[in-house]
């Protein structure tokens, strides 16, 4: 087929949402289809690097940027200005996908990268039939939580629940829902909002995936040893309010034993964790390493025994599928995209309806891998098989493209 693939998110160099972008654009090239891509213009520099290194003959780019005016709302108001920048280039995308299309004589449209379910879908108005997803969304912090976030990431939440409940009762995105070809969810809250909608052809499948080369170079990692040293934790991920480092930070104060954390990663609430650190006397123990490039946050995780991904909501989990190839348990709170992810025998996904019971909760996995090295060992051999086993981009389009193949 000619597959036009909206990803507002596509880096060859990059994980997270990036990862997954190009993920998706070289996963079904490779599965035999010529694919359209629309991405940011600010991905360019990177795409065409790759692209001059180790041509792929059935990939064609195309770039589409928001005026300087509103790419500055990227950075703006904790997490929520990013938001407004991807639903801005969504909606300015629409002519710009149309004309693709019809020049490129498209057969089926794809929309991935920062899906979220209530939230505008370019390709609905493009007039092909289309895949929408996987798409997030549907998670939700619990409320529990929210005075511990601050002001900023309050708003985000409380909008973000909003957006939620009026798209039940928005006609535009129950037409997206009923009038795509499938939709596609990454985690089964999302699901039930996406039957709420209205959807008529429904999949549940995780959007995390690694590329290959990612998956051998992770395989060869051998998880830090533990004799003589202390255990050695990693965070990685954007340091936003609702990524929990402030619960791993609390969890990790009561841990008795001699451990070390390194946080890869930056964002507003840096300091706000770093005074948290000292206020815990535990700053000695936890090193923030700010944003590092690919290779070095790799490094970093290889040199840990165990991955911390408290995310209170989070539809994918990138550094958990990370985590998992390179051998390393992984701890999550039972929420959202992660604990589907973290099966049984790879770490441990915590309950989390109150702040009280997830740091119990994280603590208490966090001493069970420190005191117990059979477990620890018995979780790396069980999450290093299960990454290799599930998280491929050949399963991913199977799943959803076989069950395309049935769609009416």
């Amino acid at each position: 087929m000619r597959i036009l693939l909206s990803a507002y998110s596509c880096n060859p160099n990059r994980g997270s949402e990036p990862g997954v972008g190009w993920g998706w654009a070289t996963a079904l090239a490779d599965a035999g289809h010529e694919v359209d891509i629309l991405t940011q213009a600010g991905n360019r520099p990177a795409i065409e690097a790759e692209l001059a290194l180790r041509p792929r003959p059935l990939l064609r780019f195309h770039w589409h940027q928001l005026p300087p005016s509103l790419h500055r709302l990227k950075h703006a108001w904790a997490g929520l200005g990013l938001r407004l920048h991807y639903i801005s280039w969504q909606v300015s995308a629409v002519p710009v996908l149309r004309r693709i299309a019809a020049e490129r004589g498209s057969d089926l449209g794809h929309h991935v990268t920062f899906a979220q379910y209530w939230s505008f879908c370019a390709l609905s108005k493009v007039g092909l039939p289309f895949i929408w997803g996987p798409v997030g969304g549907g998670e939700r912090t619990p409320a529990s939580f929210w005075p511990q976030l601050g002001l900023q990431a309050c708003a985000y939440e409380a909008a973000r629940a909003l957006l939620g409940r009026v798209s039940a009762w928005g006609g535009f995105m129950r037409s997206t829902a009923r009038g795509c070809r499938l939709a596609v969810a990454s985690t089964p809250e999302t699901a039930d909002c996406l039957r709420v909608l209205g959807a008529q052809q429904l999949l549940t499948v995780s959007q995390v995936a690694l590329k290959p080369a990612d998956l051998e170079q992770l395989s060869r990692m051998v998880p830090g040893a533990p004799a003589g040293g202390p255990f050695r934790f990693v965070i990685l991920g954007d340091l936003l309010a609702h990524k929990g480092v402030h619960l791993a930070l609390s969890a990790l104060a009561r841990v008795q034993a001699d451990w070390r954390l390194s946080v890869i990663g930056d964002g507003p609430c840096r300091q706000r964790l770093e005074d948290q650190a000292r206020r815990l006397g535990i700053a000695g123990k936890v090193h923030f390493h700010g944003t590092l490039p690919r290779t070095e946050a790799w490094a970093q995780l290889g040199g840990a025994r165990a991955l911390l991904f408290p995310a209170l909501h989070d539809s994918g989990g990138m550094a958990a599928a990370e985590a998992m190839a390179a051998g390393l348990p992984v701890i999550c709170l039972a929420l959202g995209g992660p604990p589907g992810l973290v099966v049984e025998g790879t770490g441990f996904a915590v309950p989390a309806p109150d702040p009280a019971t997830a740091i119990a909760g994280l603590a208490q996995a966090a001493q069970r891998l420190i005191d117990e090295p059979d477990l620890w060992s018995r979780l790396s051999d069980g999450a290093r098989a299960h990454a290799h086993r599930t998280f491929t981009w050949p399963a991913r389009v199977a799943a959803i493209y076989g069950a395309l193949e049935t769609a009416p």
